[in-house]
């Protein structure tokens, strides 16, 4: 199995007033080892865009035991696999000093025809490397719905620094506007121990914003669903679930 590690100390600004990292520094953690690993494969998106193709965040899944604490140092692990031809699975594990495991997930990425905007057939290079792992550290879960209610909030429109190397924003921008914008007062106090998105559409520079989201609880858990539009009662960008105690 080809894996990869990188050590990543939390620095002061991804962390937020409980002085432990985001979800979204989570999220950056992983796909800057992603991204890391893929250039040492030889195939980085700036690889693929020499063929006028790029990579493409599909789902994500992740479980979090607890976020780690400012300067803390923490190591990635992560390993890809080849799904059905279209789909190419990224593992990610997290662990703190002790060798005590702190998150996981998994990734599931799809190749894009940049002219066109269709999805492609893995390259060659990329399916060479074949089903490389047996099984994922997350089991792949039922599929997300959108949440039921019509209630579009207005929250941001695309900057420019919201831009990644595909020119449209960057998937962690997505989870920041998904989870980022909600009720705080009924969220005090809790974590989001485990949180899947699908990414549906692309955004554009100047885009406007609009956060949809239901709220359940049970126990001592909280289930939202989210969903995130380009406008008010428009096209999905992103639906996504999260559960937090």
């Amino acid at each position: 199995m080809l894996k990869f590690e990188k050590v990543f100390t939390v620095r002061s600004y991804e962390v937020d007033h409980t002085k432990c990292a985001t979800l979204p520094s989570v999220c950056n953690y992983f796909q800057e080892a992603a991204g890391l690993h893929a250039n040492e494969l030889n195939f980085d998106i700036e690889d693929l865009h020499k063929k006028g193709l790029t990579w493409v965040l599909y789902k994500m899944h992740l479980k979090v035991e607890r976020y780690p604490r400012r300067w803390e140092t923490i190591k990635i692990e992560t390993w890809p696999s080849i799904g059905d031809g279209f789909r190419a699975f990224r593992d990610y594990k997290m662990t703190d000093k002790d060798g005590k495991t702190v998150a996981l997930g998994v990734s599931q990425w799809i190749v894009l025809d940049v002219l066109k905007r269709k999805a492609v057939r893995l390259p060659n290079e990329v399916r060479s490397f074949g089903h490389q792992a047996e099984s994922h550290v997350l089991n792949e879960q039922e599929s997300l719905h959108a949440p039921q209610s019509n209630s579009d909030l207005f929250i941001t429109t695309v900057g420019a620094f919201n831009m990644d190397m595909n020119n449209h924003p960057n998937n962690v921008a997505y989870i920041e506007w998904l989870t980022g914008y909600m009720n705080t007062e009924l969220l005090d106090g809790k974590m989001c121990y485990d949180f899947r998105i699908q990414f549906m559409a692309e955004a554009k520079s100047l885009d406007q914003i609009f956060l949809t989201y239901d709220i359940s609880e049970e126990s001592d858990v909280i289930t939202i669903t989210h969903s995130i539009k380009k406008e008010k009662g428009g096209k999905e960008l992103a639906i996504a679930l999260s559960k937090w105690k």
